[in-house]
């Protein structure tokens, strides 16, 4: 099988997943410490447990990935769907549950690191969903390309 061409788009999926999955992960440590600091509020438990599961999904949707289970690239594209669709779908005062905020600001205040973060899960959806990701988790080979000796049938 050749790696070289195929594997590119799985790699970068998980490699993009494993991102989506640090910035959860920091926002999950973000409300784990306004919980422990601060009184204790419902958006600050739905914010930690939502960006908890999403880190989990993502990593181990990452993990599994690049391990070529397929049920890697199904978490993948369920974390990062349910991540755009909340940073998509969330406004006003539902927004406090899912982002974390220091006096009321959001942590990510930036319109550029803002767009970078779409823009990562974008980029883990669409590689994961894209046919090369497909063809590297099923190991399909190129029409030319000749089995490995493993793969090989007796009479080769």
């Amino acid at each position: 099988m050749s790696q070289n061409q195929s594997s590119a788009t799985a790699i970068g999926a998980a490699v993009l997943a494993f991102l989506c999955g640090m910035r959860c992960l920091s926002e999950a440590g973000a409300f784990g410490v306004q919980l422990a600091l601060l009184e204790a509020s419902p958006p600050y438990f739905v914010g930690a447990a939502w960006n908890g599961v999403l880190a989990v999904t993502l990593f181990v949707g990452g993990v599994l990935l690049l391990l070529r289970k397929p049920l890697g690239r199904v978490l993948i594209v369920a974390g990062t769907a349910l991540a755009l669709a909340v940073s998509v779908l969330a406004n006003g005062e539902i927004q406090t549950y899912f982002f974390a905020t220091v006096d009321g600001q959001p942590l990510v205040k930036d319109d550029v690191v803002a767009f970078m973060v779409f823009a990562t899960a974008v980029s883990a959806l669409v590689l994961s969903v894209i046919r090369p990701t497909s063809d590297w988790l099923e190991g399909k080979r190129r029409e030319d390309e000749e089995p490995p000796k493993q793969d090989r049938l007796p009479g080769w």
